[in-house]
């Protein structure tokens, strides 16, 4: 008896650690296109300070923006860029800003993405992106 529970207790935590471990990759789209995280580090990466509200600040490593848009085909596609996060929470801004921004970057954050833009408001800081679109 003792030992079906160690093996039904075993094969319960060899479960779940695969399950984690099988967890998806996160995946930028951009209008059509899809962006893995290898697929965005191939566009060439680049660390970034960001200091928030309450004065800590991070180092982030991640992709330009302007460099995610150009890839994408849509740099030139419209005037406004929103971002979209898992929540749908999101936010807008100039698309000409976006690519004049040489610091803003698509970051790489515990196996998702989020919106580093260290010289705008914090709301521009999407957490979890899982959307760019150009309109």
């Amino acid at each position: 008896m003792k030992k079906t529970r160690l093996f039904a207790s075993l094969f319960l935590v060899l479960a779940l650690l695969s399950a984690c471990s099988q967890a998806g990759e996160a995946v930028l789209t951009v209008d059509s296109q899809e962006y893995s995280q290898a697929d965005l580090e191939a566009l060439g990466t680049m660390s970034v300070d960001y200091t928030n509200k309450d004065g800590e600040t991070t180092t982030y490593e991640g992709v330009p923006i302007a460099d995610v848009l150009q890839d994408a085909g849509v740099a030139d596609s419209g005037d406004t860029v929103t971002f979209t996060a898992a929540d749908d929470y999101s936010a807008d801004m100039a698309l000409e800003e976006a690519l004049a921004c040489p610091n803003c970057i698509v970051a790489f954050d515990e196996g998702s993405l989020r919106l580093v833009m260290p010289d705008f408001s914090g709301k521009l800081q999407v957490k979890d992106l899982v959307t760019i679109s150009v309109e």
